[in-house]
């Protein structure tokens, strides 16, 4: 039996009981088609629907710094967590910083880095940042979680430059709020996917000696790239794993299931990535039904998953593809090891994955799908 410690933050993986009732899920994104309207900007501005430098430098010597703080975000019940995504080009020797702060029973609290990204690493290195940790809240990689609800939030993005004549490019910004219960419900259907399996290649990250069982998250980052390389015939979105694993390395963490560093990598060709909850598989029968592969996040124990590639694990991220006649959960599951016999194509029990995936992780996915692509009703604040 292996035991599969997913590239996965804990905040994510198992998330405790928390005050406020159900479950709560409220994602706001800006950028693309919706503008960044209401933003404070300090040396940006927004040029073809992106967020860089402007007026540009060309010729000014030294480092570049500027702002975009997002305006204050009120959600319409309490939250416990927050996790920011973003989709930027970073040209060599530019970088971006990602900083959320909330609102607290009318005060503000201070603000947190939940990030530092970059394509290259060139100057510098794509991380997470620890030891933030107070009265109010602390940032377990990627997540912020607040010690008590939540009322409101901001985020402010920093876009950074070692060179005059280069700057970073951001299309899209995205929070998602939270409130996890620790206990799920089973969601209807309307069974509008059943039946129907995307053509999602298949891919393994047991068979990299270089670190390939804690690859699940790049693995299936790579696996939904690749299917939309063949749907927009665009090769450049065909990623070997071991290249995605290195682009979505995040030094601090030292690892690669930053949740945003994925679906940040996977934003380009044309695509866009961001982080989300559901509440239900129906919502995810939604997107199959659109043609759109999701990345999720679950864990079990021992016999808690029939037919699973592996026994247990604390965390782990793969592709759906589809839904079979019957309604059970078709997925790519990267943990299948094919030098062992293993597939990585599975059925998993509706029931037991729905469950598994609402409780250990809050219904957590990665949504990537071209910035032009038909987005389902029933977002339900997801999306």
């Amino acid at each position: 039996m292996v035991l599969l410690i997913a590239s996965l933050l804990p905040a994510l993986a198992v998330p405790t009981a928390q005050a406020g009732g159900s479950p709560f899920h409220e994602l706001w994104r800006q950028g693309h088609a919706e503008g960044f309207v209401g933003w404070e900007l300090a040396n940006v501005g927004v040029v073809d629907g992106r967020l860089v430098f402007t007026p540009p430098a060309v010729g000014v010597a030294g480092r570049r710094s500027g702002t975009a703080l997002s305006p204050e975000r009120p959600t319409s019940e309490p939250f416990r967590d927050l996790i920011p995504s973003w989709n930027a080009e970073t040209p060599t020797g530019t970088w971006l910083e990602a900083r959320l702060r909330a609102r607290i029973d009318g005060r503000w609290t201070r603000w947190y880095v939940l990030g530092v990204w970059t394509s290259d690493g060139a100057v510098e290195a794509r991380h997470s940042v620890d030891g933030q940790d107070d009265a109010d809240a602390r940032v377990l990689t990627d997540t912020l979680a607040l010690r008590t609800a939540g009322q409101a939030y901001q985020l402010e993005l920093g876009l950074h430059s070692d060179h005059p004549d280069r700057s970073p490019g951001v299309s899209l910004a995205a929070v998602l709020a939270s409130r996890t219960s620790g206990s799920a419900g089973v969601g209807g259907t309307e069974r509008r996917a059943w039946g129907r399996t995307l053509d999602v290649p298949e891919r393994s990250q047991m068979v990299y000696p270089e670190g390939g069982e804690v690859w699940c998250s790049p693995t299936s980052t790579s696996m939904v790239m690749a299917y939309w390389s063949v749907r927009l015939a665009n090769p450049g979105l065909d990623i070997p794993v071991p290249q995605v694993a290195a682009g979505t390395y995040d030094s601090v963490y030292r690892g690669n299931g930053n949740w945003p560093f994925n679906t940040a990598y996977a934003a380009r060709g044309g695509l866009l990535g961001y982080v989300s909850r559901f509440s239900s598989l129906e919502q995810v029968e939604r997107w199959i039904e659109l043609g759109v592969p999701i990345v999720a996040s679950l864990a079990w124990g021992p016999g808690q998953l029939a037919n699973a590639a592996i026994g247990s694990t604390d965390g782990h991220l793969l592709v759906i593809a589809g839904f079979s006649e019957r309604g059970d959960v078709v997925v790519n599951d990267p943990a299948g090891d094919p030098r062992r016999g293993e597939a990585v194509r599975r059925v998993y029990d509706r029931g037991q994955f729905e469950r598994l995936w609402l409780e250990s992780s809050g219904g957590g996915v990665y949504l990537i799908y071209p910035g032009n692509h038909t987005i389902p009703s029933g977002a339900r604040g997801a999306w």
